[in-house]
């Protein structure tokens, strides 16, 4: 403030010179006493208008205490290390409203005080000396002018001042309420209004001050010192206009340019980090500029932090997924089986290492992007029938169609080192999780060296069988001619000899079945053509477990009224029936019903290969495409659990093994009863419910000249 009153000071001497010659004062005596006046009246006024900003600026001061005790950081805020605490938010309100307000108020009392001022040192002239000049209406309009140019003088050099040297802090203070969250306070003053208000002053002020001048001068005509007079004023005029100017430029300019600089620091630096907000020193347009700029520097430094973490949040996430792709590129390369995927147009997208030993090729990239066909080559590739491959029967094609192949078995011809390669393979579709189909995924397995290891054994089966059926007829052969040729013969060692053909027929089943399951596996089973009364053939079978049952008092039943006559081979189908009946007859309970029934049904729609095997049987062997029989044995046994139901027909299974029901057996004699059947053109399937019993179905075809059908 020393510096405003300092420029006023020049202007103090100046004007009360310019007054007394208005007034017309030329007594040296009283100019004296006139000048000690208006100095004694400057000197209050002055400590008055001091006193008065001193109030107004307290709470800028209280708070610039606060600070210098609670140290700031980054010029506008408080530490955030616990070294500083940030000021409470009534201090900071107090203190926005007095850097904002002060410049304009204060500027309109100081104003007020220069106009007013020489209003006691005109009426104490007058009382001092009344005769030496009276008012007249020319004079009094002069002193209006006067007062008036002292007014508009005042008020653009003090706002101006005031409003240049109280902005850095009213700056700091709008940057202090904005880390705090609170909204900046003062009265807002439109900048247009301002400036025609300043530029009115501006013009008001030389046009009154020469007004004044002129109607003095006028007012006593012919009085000495008009060049002194003219001097003065001139003086007054030129000099105040550009200073005046100049503060009012300062203030004006030094917000456009804090506003400049942080737009072209944006552009220039292409980033928002770390940017130095705009203070906002007036509550104008130009401090809703300011405000605008630094909201909008917010949000792109919150839209910079949000992609920064964005990009880093996708850096790690791409680091991850090239982690857990490595490590699943190399657990897929250390698998035996070779894995294939493609996408949904069926191009590959993705082999290991034991793909490409298994097809003999080299070099993964070049195989990626090819046709699916391409890679396989599908001129190598063959069922094991030996019927060549369609493109529509590869396992990863009918996958992107939909379908779920499980340990499905192929060949590949003219494999490693010219053999050929027996491959199992899964394939299964990829989906989204809308269901839709994105690709495929194939497994394939080498199997060549299983296949010829099963090989080694089914003809080492077969072989041994063979070799066991001699002894065996021997044994048998003795047996039964001791029984029949030796009546007399003790009850105990009758017993005897009865044990032993009942073993040797027992190890005889067996041996049939070793021999049967051999030539499965080699698939050279034979299936005779001729025609068989099934009737007939059921009534042997029945009789064949009609002691095995007696022993347990299990009841057996045959439904079976007209002949049936059907194309079979005869020795295959007791074998069936055998069994089944075995197996009825071991699990039923003492005193239990086992029913055998036959009848003749049209034959379901051909929708299952099973179905399409019986019409191609039928085509071979002179059966009815379009009826069959359908054989039923029922028991009241212990049933098969829920659990084990699906594996029922597999090679080796016992369902009971766990079981106090687990009866002994060798878990052959369904797997190889349902591929018999399946070698008639029929079908074999059962229902079963635990502890209740078990039902097992079977159909053959009939002969072409086909009975009616049964209703039954």
């Amino acid at each position: 403030m020393a510096y405003a009153f300092g420029i006023e000071l020049p202007y103090s001497l100046l004007v009360p010179v310019a007054h007394l010659r208005l007034l017309g004062v030329v007594d040296s005596h009283v100019q004296a006493r006139m000048l000690g006046l208006i100095g004694l009246l400057y000197i209050v006024k002055t400590a008055g208008l001091i006193a008065l900003l001193v109030h107004m600026l307290r709470p800028i001061e209280r708070l610039r205490r606060y600070a210098v005790g609670h140290p700031l950081h980054s010029g506008a805020g408080f530490d955030e290390t616990g070294s500083g605490a940030a000021p409470p938010e009534e201090l900071i309100l107090a203190a926005a409203n007095a850097a904002y307000d002060t410049p304009l108020s204060f500027a309109t009392v100081w104003s007020v005080s220069w106009a007013l001022l020489y209003l006691p040192v005109t009426i104490a002239f007058y009382l001092i000396a009344p005769d030496q000049a009276p008012i007249g209406v020319q004079r009094g309009v002069a002193l209006a002018l006067f007062a008036l140019a002292l007014f508009a003088a005042a008020l653009p050099l003090a706002y101006s001042i005031l409003g240049r040297l109280l902005s850095p802090a009213a700056g700091v203070i709008s940057l202090l309420a904005r880390e705090r969250g609170l909204s900046v306070p003062g009265k807002g003053y439109s900048l247009a209004v301002r400036l025609v208000i300043l530029g009115a002053c501006l013009a008001i002020a030389p046009t009154s001050w020469m007004a004044a001048m002129v109607l003095g001068e006028t007012a006593v005509p012919a009085r000495p010192g008009l060049n002194l007079t003219l001097a003065i004023f001139s003086m007054v005029a030129v000099t105040w206009a550009p200073v005046c100017a100049g503060f009012l430029a300062g203030a004006l300019a030094g917000p456009f340019q804090q506003v400049a600089a942080v737009i072209q620091t944006i552009v220039q630096r292409g980033e928002v980090d770390r940017l130095e907000r705009i203070p906002v020193y007036f509550k104008d347009e130009i401090g809703a500029l300011a405000s605008g700029v630094n909201a909008m520097v917010d949000r792109l430094e919150e839209s910079s932090r949000r992609t920064r973490s964005y990009l880093a949040e996708r850096e790690r996430l791409l680091q991850d997924a090239a982690q857990r792709a490595a490590q699943l590129g190399a657990v897929l390369d250390n698998l035996v089986e070779g894995v294939f995927a493609c996408d949904r147009q069926g191009r590959l997208t993705m082999l290991n290492a034991s793909g490409l030993r298994l097809l003999g090729l080299s070099g993964r990239s070049g195989q990626v992007g090819r046709m699916v066909e391409e890679v396989m080559d599908l001129s190598r590739m063959r069922h094991t029938d030996g019927r060549p491959f369609t493109r529509d029967e590869l396992p990863m094609v009918r996958a992107l169609a939909g379908e779920t192949i499980v340990q499905e078995e192929q060949v590949l011809a003219n494999g490693r080192a010219g053999r050929d390669v027996f491959l199992r393979t899964s394939a299964a579709p990829i989906r989204s999780e809308n269901g839709a189909i994105l690709g495929a995924v194939t497994v394939a397995r080498d199997v060549t060296e299983l296949m010829e290891l099963d090989l080694v054994k089914d003809q080492f089966i077969r072989v041994g069988a063979h070799e066991l059926k001699t002894p065996v007829a021997i044994m048998k052969g003795y047996a039964l001619a001791l029984l029949r040729n030796t009546n007399d013969l003790p009850a105990p060692r009758r017993k005897m000899l009865e044990a032993i053909d009942r073993g040797a027929d027992r190890i005889n089943r067996i041996v049939d079945d070793l021999l049967a399951i051999s030539q499965v596996s080699l698939d050279v089973l034979h299936v005779s053509e001729e025609d068989v009364d099934l009737r007939e053939l059921l009534k042997q079978a029945v009789d064949g477990v009609a002691k095995s049952a007696s022993r347990h008092r299990v009841r057996l039943s045959l439904d079976a009224e007209r002949p049936t006559v059907v194309r079979a081979d005869p020795e295959r189908l007791r074998q069936v029936l055998a069994s089944l009946l075995d197996n009825a007859v071991k699990y039923s309970p003492d005193g239990g019903d086992v029913d055998v029934r036959v009848a003749v049904a049209e034959r379901a729609p051909a929708s299952s290969p099973s179905l399409c095997d019986a019409a191609l049987f039928s085509q071979r062997h002179g059966s009815s495409p379009g009826f069959e029989a359908v054989v039923s044995v029922r028991d009241q046994g212990v049933g098969i659990p829920a659990h084990k139901q699906a594996r029922i027909f597999e090679r080796f299974f016992r369902a009971h093994t766990d079981t106090r029901h687990d009866y002994g057996g060798m878990g052959i004699g369904l797997f190889l009863a349902k591929d018999m059947i399946a070698r008639h053109g029929g079908r074999m399937w059962f229902e079963s419910e635990e502890d209740k019993g078990s039902t097992f179905y079977f159909t053959v075809p009939l002969r072409s000249e086909a009975p009616a059908v049964d209703r039954r």
